[in-house]
């Protein structure tokens, strides 16, 4: 399959990352007459970030996949994965989570980062919860992906040999974005990177990816929910 060489992969990444933040910026900026404040600890201000952001962005990575006239799903990898191959990816993550909240306990540090229990409260009490958990669990991790596992895995691994370093630079990158977060938590966001890249290299469906993600994220609801008191 045609795909775009690594430089060229980075720079339709980086533009189409751009234009979806540059979009929902503007919309953010209009919206702050309404009462939304900035995405640091406003859960409106993150759905809407991440609502408009996301379509933007994976428009623009699709047209650039389209521009090598290869077919769009293959792609992306998106295709359905083996049973198998999912439940061996599913048991891992799982195993990974429970490893990652043990050495969190241990080393005295909460499970949910003050933070993301702002996001829920202000979104609950401006009554957009609802746009948060479909922005955190659906689109976010869908648009993610498609990013990383999907355009920037094709174009940064093409060989054999390019696996191991192209899985940690994805992960690297990624986490390196998850600019709220504190060292140790993006450590653990690089270690997630890492099993949702070998997920997508074993598996060779960026779908698996997505599905780890939302997963990932769930959990992180569900321990959210307990802290908050609402289970």
């Amino acid at each position: 399959m045609k795909a775009w060489g690594l430089a060229a992969t980075l720079g339709f990444a980086v533009l189409a990352f751009g234009l979806g933040r540059a979009l929902a910026a503007a919309v953010l900026l209009a919206l702050k007459s309404a009462g939304v404040q900035g995405v640091d600890n406003d859960g409106t201000a993150v759905a809407v970030l991440i609502l408009i952001a996301i379509p933007v962005q994976m428009i623009t990575l699709v047209l650039a996949a389209r521009m090598t006239s290869a077919d769009v799903l293959d792609y992306f990898a998106l295709r359905v994965p083996r049973w198998r191959d999912a439940s061996l990816a599913i048991a891992v993550l799982a195993a990974v989570i429970v490893l990652g909240d043990a050495l969190t306990a241990a080393l005295g540090r909460d499970l949910v980062p003050a933070s993301e229990l702002d996001l829920y409260r202000s979104a609950q009490q401006d009554g957009t919860l609802f746009l948060l958990l479909l922005a955190l669990i659906v689109v976010g991790p869908v648009g993610e992906e498609v990013l990383f596992r999907g355009f920037l895995f094709r174009g940064f691994i093409q060989e054999p040999r390019d696996s191991l370093p192209g899985i940690v630079l994805i992960a690297l990158i990624w986490s390196v974005l998850h600019i709220q977060y504190d060292w140790f938590d993006a450590s653990l966001v690089f270690a997630l990177g890492v099993i949702f890249g070998y997920a997508r290299l074993y598996s060779g469906s960026t779908l698996l990816a997505v599905v780890l993600h939302m997963l990932v994220n769930f959990e992180s609801l569900v321990e959210t929910a307990f802290a908050l008191g609402w289970i």
